[in-house]
């Protein structure tokens, strides 16, 4: 699927599923079309869009997803030659795991119902510190 299609089918919500590296690529994207803030802002509210269209909204979370793009942007700044998603998970094998955030964030805080409405900056290691 071309990544034209894929953004119209993420945001109409008519994508059947959204696996973690389709979130990847997802951020990628964005990140690529529009720049760091309002990749955060599309994110945020595609993905409550897409949760909710799937019947699901309650699984949206607020800091998982805002840190997995401030992951993503880590990883993009230390290895700026990866041009794509596969370029980037190949040497940044890391952000192929939903278990990424377990460097930066305790299962407790992370698992918070504050951390799922809000941010929660991480507790065990500054994303900026490396992927």
């Amino acid at each position: 699927m071309s990544d034209d299609d894929f953004l119209t089918g993420f945001e109409a919500g008519t994508l059947t599923e959204l696996p973690h590296r389709s979130h990847v690529r997802l951020a990628c994207l964005y990140l690529d079309r529009y720049g760091e803030a309002e990749a955060l802002d599309r994110l945020m509210a595609g993905l409550r869009r897409f949760a909710a269209a799937k019947g699901k909204a309650e699984k949206f979370h607020h800091t998982m997803t805002r840190a997995w793009l401030e992951l993503i942007v880590a990883a993009r700044r230390s290895y700026p030659g990866a041009a794509d998603v596969d370029a980037l998970i190949a040497v940044c094998p890391a952000l192929a795991t939903t278990r990424a955030l377990a460097r930066y964030y305790s299962n407790d805080v992370l698992s918070s119902a504050t951390a799922r409405a809000d941010w929660v900056p991480p507790d065990l290691m500054p994303i900026s510190r490396g992927v």
